[in-house]
């Protein structure tokens, strides 16, 4: 058993290393199989998540964000905003469901946008864990500067903006990198994308179930938002 959490210990660690030195090259050893140091993307990404919630909730970053939000829809019906607070809360207290039905929605854009590369939808969605994961543990570097956005605006969007600022700089690099080949620039363009896309994805696959959930199941919804 010690053994299994001293592996685990140096694989988790290991892998964060590589992927912030050089992560399209490590992503593209472990598609080739060499995966040895390495933890599985998935495992990685929750391992990465639960730490990032960790360090928010310490901090209390994650109850900013929910009274921002709040405050921001203080004006909208009394259901409404009682709805973005149980979603909020949810969110916070999930992280890794967001995170892991954010990860099939990038891979299917970066399969899309790479498809002529030569790797598989699978291998795209290894790609989005591993990054999604190295992401999660870079925000936490990022609390002050989220804070201090969070304190001097009464919205949301300067922190959002800045969060995919991020997120599209380091996939970029990180597509540079695994895809060495042909044009650089539009490489590092397409990388940035796929995440963009893929959010926006995500947000209309919500969206479409939100509006499904309030049509169909109005008594359901009802006594979630009494609960």
């Amino acid at each position: 058993m010690r053994q299994h959490f001293i592996h685990f210990d140096q694989g988790f660690l290991y892998t964060i290393r590589e992927l912030i030195v050089r992560p399209g090259h490590t992503i593209r050893e472990y598609i080739e199989g060499k995966r040895v140091n390495h933890i599985k993307p998935v495992k990685f990404m929750f391992w990465a998540t639960a730490i990032n919630l960790l360090i928010l909730h310490f901090v209390g970053l994650d109850q900013q964000i929910i009274d921002k939000v709040t405050e921001q829809q203080k004006n909208q019906s009394a259901k409404i905003n009682m709805m973005s607070q149980k979603l909020s809360g949810f969110i916070f207290d999930h992280p890794s469901i967001l995170l892991l039905s954010m990860i099939p929605a990038i891979a299917l854009c970066s399969w899309l946008l790479f498809r002529r590369r030569g790797y598989n939808y699978a291998e795209h969605f290894v790609i989005s864990a591993f990054l999604m994961g190295e992401i999660s543990l870079a925000s936490i570097l990022s609390v002050p500067v989220s804070k201090f956005l969070n304190t001097i605006s009464t919205s949301t969007l300067p922190m959002t903006l800045f969060a995919v600022g991020i997120w599209v700089t380091y996939y970029g690099w990180s597509y540079g990198q695994l895809f060495q080949s042909g044009n650089r620039l539009w490489t590092w363009i397409k990388g940035g994308l796929a995440i963009l896309l893929g959010y926006i994805l995500l947000l209309f696959i919500i969206l479409i179930v939100t509006v499904t959930i309030v049509i169909f199941f109005k008594t359901q919804l009802q006594s979630w938002l009494e609960s």
